[in-house]
């Protein structure tokens, strides 16, 4: 035991024991620089620089292309590269067919081949004749008798006194779609259905009548354009809008903002409302059922 442990000692002091090296020149003999060393220091030194030349080399490899070089290290980054370029590639297909959907949809309505304005006369009209209105019982006439009162306070109705079902237009109570200064009056000649009404930016536009909103669209000439189905046979158009804010299939009554006054379509020159009062699939013209000003 005592004998090992004087080998181990002796061992650790020759690892301890310093060494001079000395560098001199060649001819002259001039020591020109020398350094102390034990076995100790280089085992430490050696250590020290492999260690940051492998830590060197290591961000090399990472942090450059020479990663490439590694085997199967190109591999999982072109596989990896490849399924995100398929994931897009389907995104990329997936709105390209919608995008062709909607602009072959907006073609056909553009090249007029989808009517907006569904025929009148394809509604289906109830007949009531056979209701006998003698039968009915003392309460249900007093009720009758209220609302027929509440109607005559009801703007937008017709006159209740016509029994035929012919409305007299002049008799209803328009709601003006918006106040201003008319620009450009009704001309069927030049293919001029309606008139333009120039209002302040951002005013908003409301419903000449109660009725039901049939179409919302924009298309290249009129912009942003909705078109409400009223009784009696009535359509209103209202164009040019910079916003709409009602759908397809809502309810409206007379006088709700529907739209906001704006400058949308080719044939618009500055923030106004193209108006279009239809009966029966006739032009009328607006000025003589609505005041503007």
């Amino acid at each position: 035991m005592a004998k090992g442990n004087k080998k181990t000692r002796k061992w650790l002091e020759r690892l301890r024991t310093k060494y001079k090296l000395v560098l001199m020149h060649d001819k002259t003999f001039e020591v020109q620089a020398s350094l102390r060393l034990s076995p100790l220091n280089v085992i430490i030194l050696s250590s020290t620089l492999f260690v940051v030349i492998g830590f060197l080399v290591y961000l090399a490899i990472v942090f450059t292309p020479l990663k490439n070089l590694v085997v199967g290290y190109s591999e999982v980054s072109t596989t990896r590269q490849i399924a995100e370029n398929n994931k897009i590639t389907d995104s990329m297909l997936t709105a390209l067919r919608s995008y062709e959907v909607y602009f072959a949809n907006l073609q056909k309505r553009l090249n007029g081949e989808i009517d907006t304005l569904p025929p009148i006369d394809s509604l289906s009209k109830q007949d009531y004749s056979d209701i006998k209105v003698g039968e009915a019982s003392e309460i249900d006439k007093a009720m009758r008798e209220q609302v027929a009162r509440e109607d005559l306070f009801n703007l937008s109705l017709a006159d209740p006194r016509d029994a035929t079902g012919e409305q007299n237009l002049e008799s209803l109570h328009f709601f003006p779609p918006v106040k201003g200064t008319v620009t450009a009056s009704f001309q069927t000649r030049e293919g001029h259905y309606g008139i333009d009404v120039v209002a302040p930016e951002n005013t908003p536009i409301k419903a000449c009548l109660d009725g039901t909103v049939i179409d919302s669209y924009w298309n290249l000439e009129s912009g942003n354009v909705i078109i409400i189905r009223h009784d009696h046979g009535l359509i209103s158009i209202y164009k040019h809008n910079s916003q709409i804010l009602k759908r397809q299939g809502n309810i409206i009554r007379a006088g709700d903002v529907i739209a906001i006054i704006g400058n949308t379509g080719e044939m618009s020159t500055g923030p106004h409302l193209h108006f279009e009062l239809w009966h029966e699939k006739t032009p009328l013209n607006p000025k003589d059922f609505i005041n503007f000003n």
